[in-house]
């Protein structure tokens, strides 16, 4: 009989919040049957980071700044064949609960426990040894598919002359601050909305870009980019006051990504 043990699983973790990946990690290392290769605090660097250090599995927290846990699932099923083993990682979300229910992935509660952390552990060492990463892969893109569309809004009630108008996502060309209001803007005309800009992002969907700490824009309202000071830009929006819009130096990136830009 073989007294090899086999190889350590190679883990990425993502999470914005430091402390819950310095737990993470020690609850992973400490069932000795774990590496973990690196750590990424936003959902972009989680990309980057998998694509350049190919783990074995990524732990992913579903809520992080840029992009959450299931779009950086859905980019790294786009792009790494076989995928690697995703964990979402919640305080509580229905949607990882179900996730889990689909066999497509496991997932963790925060705060984490060491025994669900082993458990996590042995069954994605069970499905590295079976070989199920193109079978979890196909299972996982129809979750997210249906994520995206249940997230997704058709209309945004909105304020104007006393009364309430459901506004269709489609027509908002973008929402700004205003003292402490949030407007939303369609090609003619603006709106006051009881929200968050925050809150009003989190609503919208993938097509709307937070470019600036008060500004959120719906890139299918984009009509140029224009670049500015020190790696930022312009984004002038197709409405009828061509109104143009900051980007953030920070947020360059994102827009770009979702644009397609290559500047």
């Amino acid at each position: 009989m073989s007294n090899l043990q086999p190889a350590k699983l190679k883990v990425l973790i993502a999470d914005d919040e430091a402390p819950a990946r310095s737990e993470l990690r020690y609850l992973l290392e400490k069932t000795g049957k774990v590496t973990v290769v690196d750590e990424a605090s936003t959902g972009r660097e989680a990309i980057q980071l998998t694509l350049a250090r190919q783990p074995e599995a990524i732990f992913l927290d579903i809520k992080m700044p840029e992009q959450d846990g299931f779009a950086v699932a859905e980019t790294v099923l786009a792009q790494i064949e076989p995928p690697p083993l995703m964990v979402f990682a919640t305080a509580y979300d229905s949607y990882a609960l179900r996730a889990f229910d689909v066999n497509a992935v496991d997932y963790i509660l925060k705060p984490f426990q060491e025994e669900r952390v082993a458990q996590t552990v042995n069954r994605l060492l069970t499905l590295r040894r079976d070989l199920k990463q193109a079978e979890l892969a196909i299972n996982l893109q129809s979750f997210l598919e249906r994520i995206k569309e249940e997230q997704e809004i058709a209309r945004v009630p909105v304020e104007t002359n006393g009364r309430i108008l459901l506004l269709p996502v489609t027509d908002i060309c973008f929402a700004y601050c205003r003292d402490k209001e949030v407007i939303i803007n369609t090609r003619s005309d603006e709106y006051q909305v009881r929200s968050t800009l925050a809150e009003l992002e989190e609503r919208l969907g993938h097509r709307f870009v937070r470019v600036h700490k008060g500004y959120l824009v719906n890139i299918d309202h984009v009509a140029e980019v224009i670049p500015w000071f020190h790696g930022s830009y312009l984004v002038v929006i197709a409405d009828e006051k061509h109104t143009e819009i900051p980007v953030s130096r920070r947020q360059a990136p994102t827009l770009r990504e979702k644009l397609g830009l290559v500047l």
